[in-house]
């Protein structure tokens, strides 16, 4: 077996990964919820709202990542918990102009990549381990020095 040693850019791209398997589950969690209480104001409405929770799945998804890296941090939960900073060329944080940008360039290539595989398999072959959608927007991810 070959020995392969962790660059820093494989160490981010694993830790991205644990922060959206993390971010994943946080949003599941806050669909059983909500589907909980749908469930519950069913039964006062006579199940009059029994097909909008299926339209609220996507919403709490895109509120959940425009919120959180919309915010003043600009990380999701996840990127908080694995020590994962997003920046722009510059080594600065985004605005939020920026975020807001980066938001709409993630739910547009994210599924289209997902459906080609090519949002799998590209940050894996490139050596910088970037998504497509860090080199449209040129933003990067660094790890969070412990100080």
């Amino acid at each position: 077996m070959i020995n392969y040693k962790l660059t820093y850019f494989d160490k981010i791209l694993i830790n991205r990964i644990k922060a959206c398997l993390l971010d994943f589950i946080v949003c599941l969690i806050l669909i059983f919820l909500t589907f909980i209480i749908f469930k519950i104001i069913n039964i006062f409405t006579l199940k009059l709202f029994n097909e909008v929770f299926l339209f609220i799945i996507p919403v709490i998804f895109i509120s959940y990542y425009s919120f959180s890296i919309g915010g003043d941090e600009g990380i999701t939960f996840g990127m908080k918990i694995f020590k994962i900073n997003l920046i722009n060329k510059s080594n600065n944080r985004l605005t939020i102009k920026e975020l807001l940008a980066y938001n709409l360039i993630f739910f547009i290539v994210v599924p289209i990549g997902s459906i080609l595989l090519i949002s799998i398999i590209y940050p894996l072959i490139n050596n910088e381990r970037k998504c497509i959608h860090d080199y449209i927007f040129k933003t990067k991810f660094n790890l969070k020095r412990n100080i």
